[in-house]
C-alpha cells in the first residue's frame, strides 16, 4: 500500500481536465461568503483573492467579473490554459494562474485577503492537506479568511476503494468521488484540528443526494480567519 503523490494526482487531474469538460459556475456557498464580507468594499481591486486548486477556473471567472483581484493555482496546465482562455474570451483582467502543488505556493507571505478551495483539498492525503493549509495561513494576511467546500465522511463512497488512511481511499468505486486517484473524506473532529492555527472557525454542513436519491453527498462548508 502506498499513499499517491503530488505529483500521481497532478496527473490524474491532467488527464481528467485534457479529455472532458468541468464545471463552468461558482457554487452558491461561494457566492454569499464574498457578498458577506466584500459587498460594500469601495475597491474591490484591492481585495486580493487566491484558490488553490482553481481548475479551468468558474470560481476564478465569478471573482473577476466581481473585480476582485485574482489568483488561481492547479496542477493540470491544461486546466491552467483553460481558466485564462476563459478570461481573455470575455475581456476579463488577467490572473496570476500557475501550475503548481498546493503544498507549496509561489507567492510570498501575507499577499492575499482570502484564500478559497472549492473541493480541491479533499483529493490529498493528510500530509499534504496539511501542509498545504500551513502554505495557506503563510499566504494570507493578518485577518485575511479561508473559505473551503470539501466532502466529509458520511458522503456515499468514502468507505469503498483502497483505505490508505484514516479516512483517505484510493480509487473511491462510488459517489461523488468514484474513480478519483485518491480522495479524503473529512470528519467534524478533523477539521477543528487541521485549522487550529486559524480563529473564529467556522463549520456548517450540506447535504444534498444525486442520481434520484442513490447517492449522498455531505459536504462541509469551512471559513476560518487568521
Amino acid at each position: 500500500m502506498s499513499i499517491p503523490t503530488a505529483s500521481s494526482s497532478q496527473e490524474y487531474w491532467e488527464g481528467i481536465f485534457a479529455t472532458r469538460p468541468w464545471g463552468s459556475y461558482p457554487p452558491e456557498e461561494l457566492v454569499r461568503f464574498m457578498a458577506r464580507h466584500f459587498r460594500s468594499v469601495a475597491d474591490r481591486s484591492a481585495v486580493r483573492v487566491l484558490e488553490i486548486g482553481c481548475g479551468p477556473g468558474p470560481n476564478i471567472w465569478y471573482l473577476a467579473r466581481e473585480g476582485f483581484a485574482v489568483a488561481g493555482i492547479d496542477g493540470s496546465p491544461t486546466a491552467v490554459r483553460q481558466a485564462g482562455a476563459r478570461l481573455a474570451a470575455e475581456g476579463l483582467p488577467d490572473a496570476d494562474i500557475r501550475v503548481g502543488d498546493f503544498s507549496g505556493l509561489p507567492w510570498t507571505d501575507e499577499s492575499f485577503d482570502v484564500v478559497i478551495d472549492i473541493a480541491a483539498l479533499y483529493a490529498n492525503s493528510v500530509k499534504t492537506i496539511v501542509a498545504s493549509l500551513d502554505e495557506v495561513r503563510r499566504v494570507l494576511k493578518p485577518g485575511g479568511y479561508f473559505f473551503g467546500k470539501m466532502f466529509g465522511d458520511e458522503t456515499t463512497g468514502s468507505r469503498s476503494g483502497e483505505m490508505i488512511e484514516p479516512g483517505t481511499v484510493r480509487h473511491p468505486q462510488i459517489g461523488p468521488c468514484a474513480g478519483n486517484d485518491i480522495a479524503h473524506f473529512f470528519s467534524r473532529e478533523e477539521l477543528g484540528i487541521f485549522f487550529s492555527g486559524f480563529k473564529a472557525l467556522s463549520i456548517d454542513q450540506v447535504h444534498r443526494t444525486d442520481h434520484n436519491g442513490d447517492i449522498h453527498i455531505f459536504e462541509w462548508i469551512v471559513s476560518a480567519q487568521k
